[in-house]
């Protein structure tokens, strides 16, 4: 699964909340997030609780750094989101920022939305655990 025009997919939901039906870990009172592009930035984006304004996670559309990667649903996650074909779904990964020269990426538990249907879940992938805090190239001109 590769995502496909995530730019123009993120623009045409606008400002709509994406609903994660069972939240995020951590997150348990947040289930509604919106999410936007960071200006002046092709890689990050940014995933902001409707439900609580402090809270906000910056995602990465993890096929432009590592265009090997994929994600695979399986029927239950499918059914759950609701999706039909697969150019519904859109694929982040989180980034933790560790300072002004090193991020990582967690290719273990992406954040899949179906940006049809609003709905939003981070799902495991298990064989992938080693890849929890992978690291991303930060450059000088980096905007976050």
């Amino acid at each position: 699964m590769k995502n496909v025009a995530v730019k123009e997919q993120v623009e045409r939901s606008g400002l709509r909340p994406v609903v994660f039906k069972k939240g995020l870990p951590g997150l348990d009172n947040s289930k509604k997030f919106t999410l936007h592009q960071l200006e002046g930035n092709p890689f990050f984006y940014f995933l902001h609780s409707a439900d609580e304004p402090e809270v906000g996670l910056i995602l990465l559309d993890p096929f432009l750094l590592f265009p090997d990667y994929s994600v695979e649903l399986s029927e239950a996650e499918g059914e759950e989101l609701e999706v039909e074909q697969r150019e519904d779904v859109l694929v982040f990964t989180t980034v933790t920022v560790l300072d002004r020269k090193r991020m990582t990426t967690n290719l273990a538990a992406p954040i899949v939305i179906n940006i049809n249907k609003y709905l939003a879940k981070q799902i495991i992938i298990p064989e992938r655990a080693d890849e929890m805090r992978t690291s991303l190239p930060v450059h000088e001109k980096v905007n976050l």
